[in-house]
């Protein structure tokens, strides 16, 4: 799978920040060592430590964790050093602060990161900007801070550097709003022109025998080739254009559900299709879906409307009501990524579900992490104790397959069974013998979204 565009400009920002810090931790470092300043050139020696822990993450494609540790450590050594060793005596200004603007910069580099990344990090970075910049808080003890005949320096080297760093910065910012823009208006012919193209991934009994499929969008483009969900849904979230796109998913899936029903091969196949938070609020979303499996003449019990946990923490009523009108038509509700989100048990006792998923995560830990194990057994036999059926996702091992069986989980669905299909490929699929259950590797398939 070729590496997505933000990612890309993520870690060239991490790389900079790394190799950056690294050179400037270096030459503070001596610096302070000639001035006889052991404890700033230990301070600026963690600078260095900081700068190769962050390139060795980016290397080893651990994203998340550099930003993390970026968030984290950046902020707090500049407020430090705005402390320390770069206090205003009435002569020379500091200039420390200046690299808070450039760390408030990285909230539009890493704004699809976490709380912290998103809201944390920039009201330190704003908060500290502005003191700093309006009084001389800090240590005035000598050995602490900078010596006057290299305070002149300092000030222009840092001046120099956060300038450079914030260009660097906004040149990323550009590309990345370019390539949005781009992205977008793809996606806008994608969906007038029918671009878009479902895969189906089986979901198994215990027997091996096909019982289900969930639809999985798919967009391949005729330069871009094929374009990962995780690279295109966040977009479509953020323009609007999940509602259309998810609107197309369900007419798609509903009518190969439809299909299916015609061929005794196929008939008894059940069909489960996310649906999104904006596509689930909208005010006519019950006439919507009920219109779009009218038409297409599919069964409704066969089809299963999968939302997530934290679609179920506001709104509650408004969200039941949607819900028990669409059961009362014979539509499953399934409860996507169980046990990851923040309501789960509530969410059981509240909400006409049919079906709840065991998140991968669960299922990938259980052989090595007892607690796991432990959680898995309660998710099935409270399931269970509810009348719900539930299904294990993200089974990839014999072993994971064994384990769960044992537990009394009785559908499967998993790259151990099959990756995603195309219609053509799951038809093939669904031959007279079982599917064997074999472990796929799954660094030659595209991994589902």
């Amino acid at each position: 799978m070729k590496e997505e565009g933000h990612e890309r400009r993520v870690r060239a920002s991490l790389l900079g920040s790394g190799a950056i810090t690294i050179l400037v931790g270096l030459a503070w470092s001596a610096a302070f060592i000639h001035f006889d300043r052991p404890v700033l050139a230990a301070l600026n020696g963690c600078l260095i430590v900081f700068g190769i822990a962050l390139v060795w993450l980016v290397y080893q494609r651990r994203l998340t964790a550099a930003a993390l540790l970026a968030g984290l450590f950046l902020p707090l050594f500049i407020a430090a050093s705005c402390l320390f060793d770069n206090v205003p005596d009435g002569v020379h200004h500091g200039t420390q602060m200046h690299f808070l603007a450039v760390a408030l910069g990285g909230y539009f580099v890493f704004r699809r990161g976490g709380i912290y990344m998103k809201y944390v990090m920039p009201a330190f970075c704003l908060v500290g900007f502005a003191v700093f910049s309006n009084t001389s808080i800090g240590f005035h003890d000598p050995a602490l801070v900078i010596p006057a005949s290299a305070a002149e320096i300092g000030v222009w080297t840092n001046t120099l550097t956060a300038m450079v760093e914030l260009v660097f910065i906004v040149v990323i910012m550009n590309a990345d709003l370019s390539v949005r823009r781009m992205m977008d208006v793809e996606m806008r012919k994608a969906v007038a022109n029918g671009d878009f193209q479902l895969h189906y991934q089986p979901q198994i009994n215990e027997a091996g025998k096909v019982v289900g499929a969930e639809a999985l969008i798919r967009w391949r483009h005729a330069k871009m080739g094929n374009v990962p969900p995780a690279e295109f849904i966040p977009l479509a979230e953020e323009t609007g254009l999940i509602i259309p796109i998810g609107n197309w998913v369900l007419r798609a899936a509903c009518a190969q559900l439809a299909q299916w029903e015609a061929q005794p091969e196929a008939q008894h196949i059940t069909m489960a299709v996310n649906v999104s938070a904006s596509q689930f609020r909208q005010p006519d979303f019950v006439q919507s879906v009920s219109e779009i499996v009218r038409l297409s003449g599919a069964t409704p019990s066969k089809l299963k409307l999968e939302l997530t946990e934290s679609m179920f923490v506001d709104n509650i009523d408004a969200t039941v009501a949607k819900m028990n009108a669409l059961k009362a038509i014979g539509i499953i509700w399934s409860l996507d990524d169980f046990g990851t989100g923040y309501s789960s048990l509530s969410a059981l006792n509240s909400f006409p579900l049919g079906q709840i998923k065991i998140d991968k995560t669960f299922v990938h830990g259980m052989l090595t992490n007892v607690p796991n194990m432990v959680v898995t057994e309660a998710i099935i036999e409270l399931a269970g104790k509810l009348n719900l059926q539930v299904i294990a996702e993200g089974v990839e091992t014999v072993e994971q397959f064994n384990r769960l069986r044992e537990a009394g989980c009785l559908n499967y669905q998993g790259y151990l069974f099959s990756p995603p299909l195309d219609i053509d490929a799951f038809s093939k699929f669904l031959s007279p013998e079982p599917p064997r259950i074999e472990p796929v590797s799954r660094h030659l398939l595209e991994l589902p979204a």
